[in-house]
């Protein structure tokens, strides 16, 4: 568990995505408010949910308050914190395993971002160089 909670390493499915989405924006919920909001919008059955929160407990990304009748689940990092660590993952896996098209694609977003993003991009990296020196 620790290890997945400060790696968060992998993406989730789809039901794991709006499990998480639903309880970013409850908060402090059970599996029955989970459930009723997805139901809304999903043909699942209440199981289904029941099993899937535990597994992002398992992983770290829910935690389970078993104190009362009905286990209560918060997130354990906000939906910013997820997706940076996400984000932060995926661009480390690319550039580890495909350097030359990963930063080719990264160079081909700054220039048709525009002047601002390269004059930042440039910016940034002078700080770095000068904190190298």
């Amino acid at each position: 568990m620790a290890k997945r909670r400060t790696q968060l390493q992998g993406l989730l499915g789809p039901l794991e995505s709006d499990v998480m989405e639903t309880v970013w924006k409850l908060g402090d919920t059970t599996v029955r408010d989970v459930h009723e909001e997805l139901a809304t919008r999903r043909d699942l059955a209440y199981t289904t949910v029941m099993t899937t929160m535990a597994r992002l407990a398992s992983k770290g990304l829910l935690a389970r308050d078993t104190s009362g009748l009905a286990h209560r689940y918060r997130a354990t990092v906000s939906r910013d914190e997820y997706a940076q660590s996400t984000v932060t993952s995926v661009v480390n896996w690319l550039v580890d395993r495909f350097p030359e098209p990963a930063m080719s694609y990264f160079m081909q977003v700054v220039e048709d971002e525009g002047v601002a993003s390269t004059d930042e991009l440039r910016h940034r990296i002078e700080q770095l160089r000068m904190r190298e020196d």
